[in-house]
C-alpha cells in the first residue's frame, strides 16, 4: 500500500463477531451455498469497531464505505414504516431522496437509481427460506430501470449473514450494458470508451479515457438498528483478496446475462466496522466500483465486503428492517 495513503481507524470500542466466511468451491454450485452458513462456511471470530465516535473522518475514498446523515420523509409523519412497502411512495420519495444524496455525497452530476431492496424479516438458513421467484424473469415490454425486491407480499427478506460483495468489476460492466435499454443509452460513450480501451494491451483498467463512473449501494435502517447490525471491511485490509465468485442470471435487454457475486474468503488482516445503535438518518453509503479507483487504486478505496452480524444479547430485540437502493453515478 502506498505511504501517502491513511486507513482510519475509528477509535470506537469493539465488539466480538462471529463471521462464516465462505470456504468451498471456487463456482458455489447453487446461490443456496453462496448464502447459507449451514455448509460452504468458515467461522471466524472477529473485532468489530464501533465507527460512531469517528464517522466524520470514514469515507468513500479513505475506506471505501461512508455514514451520511440524511433524515427521509418517509420517516416522519404521516408516513410510517409500512409505507416503504408502498411502491408509488417509495419511488417517488426514496429514490429522489437518495438521487440528490448521492449527488452531495459523490459529487456525480446523474445517478440512476437501479434496485431497491426491502429487509423486514429475521434472519433464515437459505435451505429454510420459501422460494422467492424473480418478478422480473417474464417481464412483458421493457425492462424498468428500476427495480425492487423484498417488498412484496410473501417475499420478505432478512439480513444477509455471509460476507460478499453485491457485484464483482466484470458483473457491474456487464449490468452497465444489459439491465435496461435506459442505462444503456446513457452510459452509450462509456461502453464505446471502454470497448476500445479493452482492445489494447492492459485492457480497460490500463486505457480507459473516459467519463467516471460508478455503482454504490446506500443502506439505510427503518427504524434504530438493536439487532443484525451491518458490518463493512475497511477496503485496504483487504485490497490483495481473492475472492470466490458465484454467478448469477440477471433478466436483461438482450435476455438473461450473468454477473458475478464476490464470496469473501477469511483474512486476518480484515479490519470490520459497524455503527452502533443505527439510526434511521444516518445512511450507510458503499462503494462497489468507480473507474477512479482504476485509475488511482492506491487513493481511491474499491469495493466493500460486507455482511450482517449477530450482535450478542440481542435476540429479544426487534426484527431489523431497513432498505439498500444500488445505483450507478456518472461525473
Amino acid at each position: 500500500m502506498s505511504q501517502t495513503q491513511t486507513v482510519v481507524e475509528p477509535a470506537g470500542k469493539s465488539v466480538a463477531a462471529s463471521i462464516p466466511y465462505y470456504d468451498g468451491p471456487f463456482n458455489p454450485p447453487d446461490i443456496v451455498a453462496s448464502l447459507t452458513t449451514a455448509r460452504c462456511a468458515n467461522w471466524q471470530s472477529v473485532n468489530v469497531t464501533d465507527a460512531r465516535p469517528s464517522m466524520s473522518s470514514i469515507t468513500l475514498d479513505k475506506n471505501g464505505f461512508q455514514y451520511v446523515k440524511h433524515a427521509s420523509a418517509l420517516s416522519s409523519p404521516p408516513y410510517t414504516v409500512a409505507s416503504w412497502k408502498d411502491h408509488a411512495i417509495r419511488e417517488r420519495i426514496n429514490d429522489a431522496e437518495i438521487t440528490e444524496l448521492a449527488k452531495s455525497v459523490t459529487g456525480a452530476k446523474k445517478v440512476m437509481i437501479l434496485l431497491a431492496t426491502g429487509r423486514n424479516a429475521q434472519y433464515v438458513e437459505p435451505e429454510n427460506a420459501p422460494a422467492r421467484p424473480d418478478i422480473y424473469a417474464n417481464h412483458d415490454g421493457p425492462l424498468p430501470s428500476t427495480r425492487a425486491k423484498g417488498f412484496y407480499d410473501g417475499m420478505d427478506m432478512g439480513p444477509v449473514r455471509k460476507p460478499h460483495i453485491d457485484w464483482g468489476t466484470g458483473g457491474i460492466r456487464s449490468i452497465l450494458r444489459e439491465w435496461s435499454h435506459e442505462l444503456a443509452e446513457e452510459a452509450k460513450d462509456i461502453i464505446e470508451a471502454e470497448d476500445e480501451a479493452a482492445k489494447l494491451p492492459g485492457g480497460i483498467e490500463k486505457n480507459y479515457k473516459g467519463r467516471r463512473w460508478g455503482f454504490y449501494n446506500t443502506w439505510r435502517p427503518l427504524k434504530p438498528v438493536r439487532r443484525d447490525p451491518l458490518g463493512c471491511v475497511d477496503y485496504y485490509s483487504s485490497k490483495d483478496d481473492k475472492s470466490f465468485i458465484y454467478w448469477r442470471d440477471i433478466p436483461g435487454i438482450h435476455g438473461p446475462f450473468r454477473a458475478d457475486v464476490p464470496l469473501t474468503q477469511a483474512n486476518p488482516n480484515h479490519k470490520w466496522y459497524y455503527l452502533s445503535d443505527q439510526q434511521p438518518d444516518e445512511v450507510l453509503f458503499m462503494r462497489m466500483f468507480d473507474s477512479n479507483h482504476e485509475r488511482d487504486p492506491e487513493h481511491v478505496a474499491g469495493a466493500v465486503h460486507h455482511c450482517s452480524f449477530h450482535l450478542p444479547g440481542t435476540d429479544g430485540e426487534e426484527v431489523r428492517e431497513s432498505i439498500e437502493t444500488k445505483f450507478m453515478a456518472f461525473w
